[in-house]
């Protein structure tokens, strides 16, 4: 008993606020990457890199219509009244109260009953009351400004929640946008295979026929031909798949037609991102800038908690007009005048808030394993996601090279049926050689835009407006929330 007194004693004379200050947990960051180099990051839309006014379109109209996004502003909307009403408790609170009555009584309850025995005892009553009163918690323990704390980080994670949300969604766009024409554009180069496969069936008919090849072969180029139909019937699935998942993202139902995506066109490309300091990365990443937010709430509702440990003092005062005569009601005589302190400690009930505190620490320690799962979840998405693009790059690499000869045996086949030594046969047999390399290549493209896609959601890298590091005395910014 005399540890709490003591500590009550001190927190009455000094005004202090109990708990500790929060501070930013260590990042254990390593000081490079393994898998790419640190450089400068660029600002803007990290999209535009692509440059592809189709896919900056799309970005503009999901980032506007997103069903997510929409659902995180709400959040934001929430949380900043949170602290808007955290702000208020610090200070005093004022009302006006006020009641105009007049009443007849019953003969047979209460002093109406005087009205019986007492001549002229009057059963009309009149009672008009007027006041201002106001009261004001001291907080000499700080309870009230370390739930302001935390309700400022909570605010502040709600933000980051929303760039976490349009991240989420920039990325998901891109990528459906990379798949949806990395589809368009292998289905292209199938039809053109089985195009040409049908011409060699043809060719192979007109053998059988003169007696030049054996059925067998007829039968091996029936073959082909249903094979490379096979292939090109999930790509077509494929692309309607993307283009679906394309619309939900923008808002809209799967089946409405987005005009925006034409059939064909390239896959988009884009130098690789730059990836920065590792800590730089790590701080500013909007997932970890939400699991910091939970470490510095967490933090201060354990000192909310410890608060209750010591004497809550509160003053209050009224002035204002009372009276049962409603024609003297603004009078001297009326006016009330009053002031008070009140005293409130739960001395008897240390139990309780023991447990209330061993709770908050044990929420406290949760979120802040959370957030080193965070960031060490943030650092593995960046190493893996740069090794996925190193090797995609390789792979389109080499399977250029492969193009670039299998483009040279094209070019000799054609001056060679130029000069009748090889026969049509064999010229389809290059063509569709190099159509397959493109096919190829096109994949590769496909997987390495994909990939920068990925690497740019691993980095975080900026969605207007830029993302940004948040803790619990950072004050709350702007972000345009419908009311």
């Amino acid at each position: 008993m005399r540890r709490p007194l003591a500590l009550a004693a001190l927190a009455l004379l000094g005004g202090c606020t109990v708990g500790r200050d929060y501070t930013a947990p260590d990042l254990g960051a390593p000081p490079a990457w393994r898998a790419t180099a640190s450089a400068a990051v660029p600002q803007g839309p990290w999209w535009r890199a692509f440059d592809d006014p189709v896919l900056d379109r799309l970005e503009a109209e999901a980032l506007a219509g997103n069903i997510d996004v929409e659902q995180a502003l709400a959040r934001v909307v929430q949380a900043r009244a949170a602290l808007r009403g955290s702000d208020a408790a610090l200070r005093p609170l004022s009302e006006v109260t006020g009641t105009l009555v007049r009443r007849r009584q019953s003969e047979n309850e209460g002093l109406g009953r005087l009205s019986t025995v007492v001549p002229d005892f009057p059963r009309t009553v009149d009672r008009g009351q007027l006041g201002l009163g106001s009261s004001w918690d001291l907080d000499f323990a700080g309870a009230a400004r370390r739930r302001r704390e935390a309700a400022r980080a909570e605010a502040a994670g709600a933000e980051a929640s929303v760039e976490v949300a349009r991240l989420t969604i920039s990325a998901e766009v891109a990528d459906a946008y990379v798949a949806y024409r990395g589809a368009w554009a292998r289905l292209s180069l199938l039809e053109q295979s089985e195009a040409l496969l049908i011409d060699q069936r043809g060719i192979m008919a007109a053998r059988v026929r003169l007696g030049e090849a054996p059925g067998r072969s007829l039968a091996e180029s029936d073959a082909s031909v249903a094979a490379a139909s096979a292939t090109s019937a999930p790509l077509r699935g494929e692309v309607a798949a993307q283009h679906n998942r394309l619309a939900v993202l923008l808002g809209r139902t799967p089946s409405e037609v987005l005009v925006l995506l034409e059939p064909g066109g390239d896959v988009p490309n884009a130098p690789d991102p730059a990836a920065g300091l590792p800590a730089d990365v790590l701080r500013t990443r909007p997932d970890v800038v939400v699991a910091e937010s939970r470490v510095a709430a967490a933090s201060a509702r354990t000192g909310a908690a410890l608060a209750e440990y010591y004497p809550s003092v509160s003053l209050s005062g009224l002035v204002g007009l009372d009276s049962n005569r409603l024609g003297s009601f603004v009078s001297e005589g009326s006016s009330v005048l009053q002031g008070g302190a009140g005293l409130r400690w739960r001395l008897f009930d240390f139990g309780r808030i023991d447990a209330d505190v061993r709770a908050a620490r044990g929420r406290e320690r949760e979120v802040l394993a959370a957030y080193r799962q965070a960031v060490l979840t943030a650092a593995e998405d960046v190493e893996t996601s740069f090794e996925r693009l190193s090797a995609a790059r390789a792979r389109t690499l080499r399977l250029s090279a492969r193009r670039a000869s299998v483009q040279a045996v094209l070019n000799t086949a054609r001056r060679a049926f130029a000069a009748g030594e090889i026969s049509r046969d064999a010229l389809l047999d290059s063509t569709r050689a190099l159509v397959e390399a493109d096919e190829g290549l096109a994949a590769a493209r496909q997987d390495a835009a994909r990939a920068i896609v990925a690497c740019h959601r691993a980095l975080g890298s900026p969605v207007d407006p830029p993302t940004l590091t948040v803790t619990a005395s950072t004050p709350a910014r702007s972000i345009p929330v419908q009311p």
